[in-house]
């Protein structure tokens, strides 16, 4: 029988692509491999994974931090079901090994693998471990992390430090920065930010001065498109690229002198293999203050700028550009900075793991 990974988790994308970038390179190396993902039919793995050409199933079940009382008690009720679809998937699958990269599925389906006997392994993408994974910690074979400060929140002294799974085309991308002006690229993921549109649209009118030094494309997400775009044009920067979507986003930050963002796991990654230096705004919302918490490594490695929501206001905004348009060299040294936190070899450091825990 050949070789079958699972892979157990999802819910944002934070979780899936870096799980993709590991089943490619698992099977890349060897044809006869199997791969499976197994997740819930309300996460985004519902479309992401079948579109990527894995075959998924799906178990039932959800959240349990941060939930409303009667949301948690209709949660606690479907644990036994979602454990028994998944004792049922894993001896369907019969997997070598089984990797959890966090989400409402990873929990059940490794406690599954786990009285299966077989050998389980976590990957935590964020500086905070999420729920799941600090609760799985406790008992699978192996765990990795792409940060370092997640080890001992997980209350292991054991474990692979990796770095996040980024797809290749971020180390392989050409570099686009060139001409007069310094580009400023500002997103806030598929669905755009309002905090990061309003504190944007608010600190042109503080950014006017720089008009001849600075170029802007911001990505708004669908909502608020037209808001933003009349807020460009009345103001210095006009000629603003103001888009809802980007895509491929790679091409653009390749673009960018430098970068204004949220803190997810895998922003931070991608912004990492492309060495460029960002000012980060972390999401207060992230369970556990994870973003922050993300955030604050690249700081303190001289990357990036980090403004809290707390703290974020259209001049605070607008002074942290400022600082960064008005002087190139600055934006050059924080995109090597952020460079050197870069994992070009993560993905295959994972592969090279779950292999090892399979034959031990």
């Amino acid at each position: 029988m050949p070789d079958t990974l699972m892979i157990a988790g999802g819910g944002t994308g934070g979780h899936i692509y870096p799980a993709i970038a590991i089943a490619r390179e698992f099977l890349s190396r060897d044809a006869a491999r199997k791969v499976v993902f197994v997740g819930t039919e309300y996460g985004l793995e519902k479309t992401i994974v079948p579109r990527a050409g894995f075959p998924l199933e799906f178990i039932s079940v959800g959240g349990l931090k941060g939930k409303g009382a009667l949301e948690l008690l209709r949660n606690l009720f479907r644990l036994p079901l979602g454990f028994l679809q998944a004792w049922r998937v894993v001896g369907r699958h019969r997997p070598n090994v089984a990797l959890g990269v966090g989400g409402y599925s990873s929990g059940p389906v490794l406690l599954a693998a786990w009285l299966r006997r077989v050998p389980t392994v976590i990957h935590e993408q964020n500086a905070y471990p999420g729920l799941t994974n600090r609760m799985l910690a406790k008992f699978v074979k192996a765990v990795a992390v792409a940060f370092g400060d997640a080890l001992p929140r997980l209350g292991r002294r054991d474990g692979l430090v990796t770095g996040n799974p980024v797809r290749k085309e971020f180390f392989e991308v050409k570099d686009g920065r060139g001409g007069s002006r310094q580009r400023l690229l500002l997103f806030g993921g598929s669905q755009g930010s309002r905090v990061l549109n309003e504190a944007m649209t608010g600190g042109l009118l503080f950014l006017a001065h720089l008009k001849d030094r600075l170029e802007i494309v911001h990505q708004t997400g669908p909502k608020e498109l037209e808001r933003v775009k009349a807020a460009y044009r009345t103001s210095a920067f006009s000629s603003a690229q103001v888009v809802a979507y980007l895509d491929p986003i790679v091409d653009q930050i390749a673009a960018a002198d430098f970068v204004v963002s949220r803190a997810g796991a895998m922003t931070i990654g991608e912004l990492a293999a492309i060495g460029r230096g960002a000012i980060l705004v972390p999401f207060a919302a992230a369970t556990n203050n994870h973003q922050e918490l993300n955030a604050r490594v690249v700081e303190r490695a001289g990357g990036a700028v980090v403004i809290t929501e707390a703290e974020l206001t259209p001049e605070r905004l607008a002074a942290a550009i400022g600082s960064i348009a008005a002087d190139p060299e600055k934006a050059r040294r924080m995109g090597e900075a952020a460079r050197a936190l870069a994992a070009p070899q993560a993905t295959k450091m994972i592969v090279d793991y779950l292999e090892s825990i399979q034959r031990n």
